[in-house]
Formats: structure tokens, C-alpha cells, sequence
């Protein structure tokens, strides 16, 4: 009943080739990682996975496509009531939006916000599942 969303960046070249590269020009292009704080050339991987590991569904986006873009469409398919997300999913529209469906995403809350605190247990205990699933991918040269 509980899922997990996240993307993982798909870089297709060296970031000093960015602006250069004309790997699949038609589709890929320039986004930004946060993690890494670098720009990239390539494509994202938005996933859905099981509270056991098993991905549910995916999509492939260009790099410069924001995670929160994406969820209304991987959710309205394979959608589990209950959703964890992380910062990138923030948003009170889009929340709204899937409220109306009947899908609850929880995600963590900045300082600044007025809402409640997180009342899911263990919340990022069960989001390092998906970290694992994108690790054992990035392993096996899903990149």
C-alpha cells in the first residue's frame, strides 16, 4: 500500500562536453543535479518502487524536466494511495492535484513551511530503499 517515487540522472557525456554533445540531440538535453551540484548532459529516470525493492514503474525524461513534472503521470498509472517523495516533489498544487485522485504523498517539509511535521513512521528509513534500488542500477550500468 506504500510506494516510493525518486528520479537518478542518465548522463550521456563528460559535463565539459555538455553544450558540445549530440547524443540523441532530439530528446536529451542540459539540467541541473543538486546532489552533485554540477549541470549534466543526458536524460533523468523517474521510478516508482515497491516498499520491497521492485520497481513498479518508470519513464525517461530529458535532464532539464523538474521531478515534480513527472509524478502526476507515473502515479495516475501504478499509483499506491500512500506515496513517499523526497524535497524534489514539494509543491502544495501538486499535492492538491493528487489529492483529488486519491493519492497521498508525503514528503518532508522545509523550515520555513507552516505545515506539520512528518507523521509517517520511520519516513527515511523507507526512502533508502529506492537509494538502494538506483544504486544496484547505477551498478549494473543502468547509466
Amino acid at each position: 500500500s506504500v510506494s516510493i517515487i525518486d528520479s537518478f540522472t542518465i548522463p550521456l557525456c563528460q559535463p565539459i562536453r555538455n553544450f558540445r554533445s549530440k547524443v540523441l540531440g532530439d530528446y536529451a538535453n542540459v539540467g541541473y543535479n543538486s546532489t552533485k551540484g554540477q549541470y549534466f548532459y543526458g536524460c533523468k529516470c523517474h521510478a516508482l518502487v515497491s516498499e520491497s525493492g521492485y520497481v513498479i514503474d518508470y519513464t525517461i525524461t530529458p535532464a532539464s524536466m523538474a521531478d515534480s513534472s513527472m509524478t502526476e503521470e507515473v502515479l495516475s498509472q501504478f499509483g499506491t494511495p500512500t506515496v513517499l517523495g523526497d524535497m524534489g516533489y514539494l509543491g502544495q498544487s501538486l499535492h492538491d492535484r493528487l489529492e483529488l485522485k486519491g493519492i497521498d504523498l508525503i514528503t518532508p517539509v522545509r523550515k520555513n513551511m507552516k505545515q506539520k511535521k512528518i507523521l509517517f513512521p520511520n519516513f527515511s528509513k523507507r526512502r533508502k530503499v529506492i537509494e538502494r534500488v538506483f544504486s544496484f542500477l547505477t551498478n549494473l550500468g543502468a547509466e
